[in-house]
């Protein structure tokens, strides 16, 4: 199982690396640089690639190797995936090595073998130093400067990977956090062979949701709480690069999303965790998602909810001025979250959360490790069901402020759900996560429309000659939009209500 952080830094601040204090205090005997060439095998279709498999043949210049990865995961830099490797005396595949992983059977059907062919290569010059650490823990530093190219298209390579060769993974995230304090630097979420299998496909970049959670059924609560967490930072990380880039405003609403489910996760597990630990982790997640949330709010206001209106008003001369001022507001207020997710202080934080759940310290308390996570889950359902029950009793009478509560339980509850899904047959579950996502889409349309109204004042108050008419047409807007999701907010409630709780065990006939 290889363990690696991986850390991505502009070329001048790689070299500035290489000459650290700390990691001059930490090396063990002379580094070493080498040129790496590697060629990444696969057939036309990429069946490996959709197995999640990765195929290479790598040389340093002395000795050639073959290796096989599997995908694995990754999460704040850290990525964690099986490997086999073997030296080989030439270039070229030893299917009969292959034999040896658990992925054999795939291996060895002829018409994939007789497919598979270079699809992309990677070419860089490699340092490598070793690291001891205090506690006995052993790390190998590579410093990797180069490219990968697939035909005639090429990235840049210009990062650190530390691999955890003996001892704690929580060791790599504190030496992380210590050259943060000194040079800039990005998690990398994508391994090479991801960078260059997107080159190869060449399809463009599109935004990520999160992806079906994987979790032992006969775990605990706590292993639940560390890989719901980890799955969050990397929803939040997969978007992180085209939110920065700044081409589409589903990946802000990604991001928003990934930090959303992560709240949400510290609240569910709230009961179980240490909260002197998590609190400070915590306060910064919510203000990371404040900070982004005005660039959201401005996201809707422009491309929902001004485009929609001049679809139907394309003559309107002050509509369409009043819509170039708030495009420039939008602007603004997008370069803003995106310095909030370009800074050290981001980075920081997930290099904090990642050390944080690496360190088996907090869950050495039995009242965590004991908890089963299917009772705990049941339970949890349990009872956030019953607080959206309450929030909704008076469904026709709630006014902004308890639709917002209502949103937030209906939320709470179906993160929830996709969160444990996976402990419970599916076709239970699917039909009850349908309808409270259903809810929530009514409720997040009645919170557009209220939004709509809070932002209005600003988009008007820098405008010369203000028309009225304009400010009339949004409130008209905000306001049938409020009576039509209304209609369908009590259809969406009624039809929840008819779901059977799926964390219940069915009833059997005795």
């Amino acid at each position: 199982m290889e363990t690696e952080l991986k850390l991505l830094l502009a070329p001048q601040d790689l070299r500035r690396l290489r000459r650290d204090p700390r990691i001059k205090a930490l090396q063990q005997g002379r580094g070493s640089t080498r040129l790496v060439r590697s060629v990444y095998y696969d057939t036309p279709e990429f069946a490996l690639l959709r197995a999640g498999l990765a195929l290479r043949l790598r040389s340093d210049g002395k000795r050639w190797l073959q290796t096989l990865k599997t995908e694995g995961r990754a999460a704040a830099g850290l990525h964690l995936r099986e490997e086999w490797e073997w030296p080989l005396p030439g270039e070229a595949l030893d299917f009969g090595l292959l034999a040896t992983t658990l992925e054999a059977k795939r291996f060895r059907a002829p018409r994939l073998r007789a497919a598979l062919g270079p699809v992309f290569a990677t070419e860089f010059t490699r340092t490598s130093l070793r690291l001891g650490f205090a506690d006995g823990s052993l790390a190998e530093l590579c410093l990797d400067s180069g490219e990968v190219r697939s035909g005639r298209r090429a990235s840049a390579i210009s990062e650190a990977e530390i691999e955890l060769l003996a001892g704690s993974p929580q060791r790599l995230f504190e030496l992380a956090l210590e050259l943060a304090e000194r040079v800039p630097l990005r998690l990398g979420h994508a391994s090479k062979a991801a960078r260059g299998y997107a080159l190869a496909c060449a399809q463009p970049a599109r935004p990520v949701k999160a992806a079906p959670l994987e979790l032992d059924e006969q775990g605990k609560a706590a292993a639940a709480f560390s890989a719901i967490v980890r799955s969050c930072i990397a929803h939040l990380q997969a978007n992180e690069t085209g939110f920065l880039a700044g081409k589409d405003p589903e990946y802000l609403h990604q991001v928003r999303v990934a930090l959303r489910r992560m709240r949400a996760c510290f609240s569910l597990f709230k009961t179980v965790l240490p909260q002197p630990v998590f609190a400070p982790i915590l306060d910064q997640v919510r203000l990371q998602s404040a900070a982004l949330g005005a660039a959201r709010n401005w996201d809707v206001f422009v491309h929902d909810a001004l485009r929609a209106l001049r679809a139907q008003c394309a003559d309107e001369a002050a509509l369409a001025a009043f819509e170039r001022r708030c495009v420039r507001l939008r602007r603004a207020q997008l370069r803003a979250a995106q310095g909030v997710v370009a800074s050290n202080a981001w980075q920081r934080l997930w290099l904090e959360l990642g050390r944080l759940l690496a360190d088996a310290a907090w869950q050495q308390d039995p009242a965590v490790l004991a908890l089963p996570v299917g009772g705990f889950a049941a339970s949890l359902l349990q009872r956030r069901a019953a607080t959206l029950k309450k929030r909704g009793k008076r469904l026709q009478e709630l006014d902004a402020a308890g639709r917002h509560r209502l949103r937030i339980a209906a939320k709470k509850l179906r993160y929830a759900a996709e969160f444990f899904a996976v402990l419970f047959p599916k076709r239970r579950v699917r039909p009850y996560v349908q309808s409270l996502a259903a809810m929530q889409e009514v409720l997040g349309g009645l919170n557009d429309a209220a939004t709509l109204l809070r932002l209005l004042p600003e988009a008007l108050a820098g405008a010369r000659t203000p028309d009225p008419r304009v400010a009339g047409m949004i409130q008209g807007w905000s306001a049938a939009s409020t009576h039509l999701q209304l209609d369908a907010l009590v259809r969406a409630w009624d039809h929840w209500q008819r779901q059977k709780p799926f964390w219940k065990p069915p009833r059997t006939n005795s």
